[in-house]
């Protein structure tokens, strides 16, 4: 017994493997539970990928060239490089990260941190440069119930919806036409620099009009940014008044300047849910977003995609897509709370144990023992 001692290796050594193996214990503890409002995002991903093969088998089915290298997954989403309608250069990998059907899964889970309700009001403000988000944003409405006044702008960067002859005006047409979808665009703009078609042909700007017109969708056509933000202001008024509801949220899906304001708001402003914006997060004082910021409606940044996926545990560029219901937005392993207290205090129990039977020990060697005479 008088090697019983907190100092001694022995002892520090069976410590050590005490420790080692309640460790393990525990770590074997950990189950696996699913997250909150599994079923609505499980159902809001099946829609994003029943939406997405419903176009595939439809429009996309008569393609007679597939690109099996830029969109590996054939899910005919994924568009060209370049073409008349395209505003600017886009990131590939992103845009096939956003095909991921969980994609829509995320949006609930923004949509219920953000407290929306069946019935509730929201507004979206979007590009054809992700047409996947957009499909995504819109199938976690549907499941949720929500109201939705969405104005969209046509143009696209590279890799988005840049067909001029399908665009995503025609997409959200076919969509609602095959009863997967219900609310429609409201108002649309050309997009591009200034969201009035800078940068684009006179070719390219035409061919925007003929997808507003054969959408049968309201043309936002000021002469100047300013003024086509204003006009988007003025028809979100309006369908608050229509719908006799405020608008409880603002989604931004992409780098729609009329949306973010200025270069300098889209690439400074953080994405993701803000609940309460301050607007000194806003260099330039301008765009849809700074507006709903001003009345205290919060926002939804759908924006920096690769700080989305780092968050929220989604793949970069997955080949094959995760299924609808795969990822920590459904499941994460917890560990099991009766086993991490079990073993801690027991641990305690051994080391508090130890110590004080030492301390006893190293008393009683200290104690001077006289001589009798």
């Amino acid at each position: 017994m008088k090697d019983i001692s907190i100092r001694s290796t022995m002892v520090l050594s069976i410590l050590a493997l005490i420790a080692i193996g309640l460790m393990t214990l525990v770590e074997f503890s950990k189950n696996e539970y699913t997250e909150p409002y599994f079923q609505e995002k499980l159902a809001a991903a099946n829609l994003m990928e029943n939406c997405i093969e419903y176009l595939k088998n439809t429009h996309f089915k008569d393609e007679v060239s597939v690109d099996n290298i830029n969109d590996p997954n054939d899910t005919r989403i994924i568009g060209t490089r370049y073409s008349a309608i395209t505003s600017g250069r886009g990131a590939l990998p992103i845009k096939l990260s956003t095909v991921n059907p969980n994609f829509a899964a995320l949006l609930v889970e923004l949509f219920k941190e953000a407290n929306l309700k069946k019935g509730d009001h929201i507004a979206i403000g979007a590009t054809g440069s992700f047409p996947a988000l957009n499909i995504a944003a819109l199938s976690a409405a549907e499941v949720l119930g929500l109201d939705v006044s969405y104005i969209a702008s046509v143009t696209s960067s590279s890799w988005g919806a840049n067909d001029p002859e399908y665009t995503y005006l025609d997409m959200q047409s076919s969509l609602i036409k095959g009863g997967l979808l219900t609310n429609k665009i409201i108002a649309s703009s050309i997009g591009a620099n200034d969201d009035i078609g800078r940068t684009l042909s006179p070719e390219g700007r035409e061919l925007v009009y003929k997808a507003i017109e054969r959408n049968n969708i309201f043309f936002i056509n000021g002469k100047s940014l300013a003024e086509n933000i204003s006009a988007r202001m003025d028809i979100f008024d309006q369908y608050e008044k229509e719908k006799r509801k405020k608008i409880k949220l603002y989604i931004n899906i992409g780098g729609g300047i009329a949306s973010l304001g200025s270069t300098k708001n889209s690439n400074d402003l953080p994405s993701g849910l803000f609940k309460d914006i301050k607007l000194k997060l806003f260099p330039d004082k301008i765009g849809v977003m700074f507006e709903m910021a001003s009345r205290n409606v919060p926002l939804i940044n759908m924006k920096h995609i690769a700080y989305l996926l780092d968050k929220y545990n989604l793949p970069l560029d997955p080949v094959p897509l995760p299924s609808p219901g795969e990822g920590k937005l459904f499941y994460d392993l917890k560990y099991d709370l009766r086993y991490v207290f079990g073993a801690t205090a027991f641990l305690v129990f051994i080391i508090v144990g130890i110590i004080i039977f030492d301390k006893k020990q190293n008393a009683l060697g200290n104690k001077i023992v006289k001589k009798e005479d």
